[in-house]
């Protein structure tokens, strides 16, 4: 099968990959990526598929990792992400190490967990299998090169090796919820919304730790999202723009099929929200069997005064520019924003 190989951008040394960890595994999946596409059954879906989905920087990772902890469901770990090409085989290795089970510490580091058994988001599969070298958002079009009916396989290969419904938080499939849910029925959604504000100054933190300084993009980038505008201009459109998207999708996919909740739900309430998502997967035909771990009763928010000092203002102002405008009126305002010099200095 053709592979679709993710390129990243270079990353702050703490954060950058070891190359020839990389090329081990990159190799290990060519070795195993033949033989495990070859064993793939079409067995239609034999469970729901949940999928946790929103815009980066809003709660996702926390989520996956409590609904991954409550309830007795599949999820991709640290170990099968190093599968990407072949993960049945990833799954059943963690299960004859018996590793496949959380017990999790609710932490992370921008979407990465430690521990082997903690929550992985699969990027390089939903790369591979998505046909993203990187994590740009493509046209329309793009929808018609992806082989969905794959994409359902070896979900519910994986879900079939598991015994039990798989949770998996696919980022950019936010781009294609639609034609996720056409080819897979019986899908359903967990959305988590944070307010905008709050997640472009997290977004501009990423930024930061992960690139080395705000200037440098990270994460998801939607199509018109400012290319030369100002960091908090580029952080404001991109978390109106994959809302809008997310939004869009959800609207027509209907509440039976996407649960939507905030962040600030999941930090006060988080065994609400695991009762919610219970619920949403009966409706699917499948009730979930709630594990003996105990849930905190309540996280706490996370916040950065230093970053609300020096870019809150102006990501206040682009917010307010861009938000109830539609996507296709924003070039004007982009042009202005491109136009517009930072405020306080390079980092």
């Amino acid at each position: 099968m053709t592979y679709t190989r993710r390129t990243d951008p270079e990353l702050a040394p703490e954060y950058a990959k070891d190359p020839a960890q990389e090329g081990f595994l990159e190799h290990l999946n060519e070795v195993l990526a033949d033989v495990a596409d070859a064993e793939l059954e079409e067995i239609g879906e034999p469970y729901p598929t949940l999928h946790v989905i929103g815009v980066p920087r809003s709660g996702t990772t926390l989520l996956y990792q409590v609904l991954a902890t409550a309830l007795d469901m599949g999820y991709v770990n640290n170990l099968i992400a190093a599968f990407w090409r072949a993960p049945v085989y990833g799954i059943r290795l963690a299960k004859a190490l018996g590793v496949d089970r959380l017990d999790s510490d609710f932490s992370s580091a921008y979407g990465r967990t430690a521990g082997v058994s903690e929550p992985h988001e699969f990027g390089y599969f939903w790369n591979d299998r998505l046909r993203y070298p990187d994590l740009a958002e493509r046209g329309p079009e793009h929808a018609d090169s992806i082989d969905w009916g794959r994409l359902r396989r070896t979900i519910s290969n994986m879900a079939a090796a598991t015994g039990a419904p798989m949770a998996l938080k696919p980022m950019i499939v936010i781009w294609h919820l639609e034609h996720l849910a056409d080819a897979m029925p019986a899908s359903r959604f967990v959305w988590i919304t944070r307010p905008p504000r709050e997640t472009a100054l997290s977004l501009l933190g990423m930024r930061r730790s992960l690139r080395g300084s705000v200037d440098h993009w990270a994460s998801l980038r939607p199509q018109g999202a400012f290319d030369g505008a100002a960091p908090e201009w580029q952080v404001a459109a991109q978390v109106l723009l994959l809302e809008d998207a997310i939004s869009s999708a959800a609207a027509k996919l209907g509440p039976e099929r996407v649960l939507q909740l905030s962040y600030d739900r999941l930090c006060e309430h988080p065994n609400e929200v695991v009762r919610d998502t219970e619920a949403l997967l009966a409706d699917a035909g499948f009730a979930p069997i709630r594990r003996h771990v105990e849930i905190p009763d309540a996280f706490a928010r996370g916040g950065n005064s230093a970053l609300e000092a020096k870019h809150g203002g102006e990501v206040d102002r682009a917010l307010a520019e861009l938000e109830g405008l539609a996507p296709d009126e924003w070039r004007q305002v982009g042009a202005r924003a491109n136009a517009r010099p930072r405020a306080g200095g390079r980092e």
